[in-house]
């Protein structure tokens, strides 16, 4: 079974909004895969360039969804001291 499927799964639905979005970061994925210039086509730095905005925004999102993990975690550790 793929992540993706068993992680669906298994979600509690109160907690739905704090999960990782891997569906949408999967997505960010091919969408830059699909965007990237053909080599025969632009030269070296065209393709360079694309890499590294492409990576910047990746990261960029999963930085988000991490956030939003953290968020959770945290109120989850205060709602366990009470």
């Amino acid at each position: 079974m793929k992540f993706g499927e068993n992680l669906q799964g298994h979600i509690t639905s109160e907690w739905r909004t704090q999960y990782i979005d891997y569906e949408r970061l999967k997505e960010i994925l091919y969408e830059f895969k699909e965007s990237a210039p053909c080599p025969d086509s632009v030269d070296e730095t065209e393709i360079a360039r694309h890499f590294k905005n492409g990576s910047e925004c990746f990261f960029q999102e999963i930085d988000k969804e991490l956030q939003k993990d953290a968020v959770f975690l945290e109120k989850s550790k205060l709602s366990n001291k009470i």
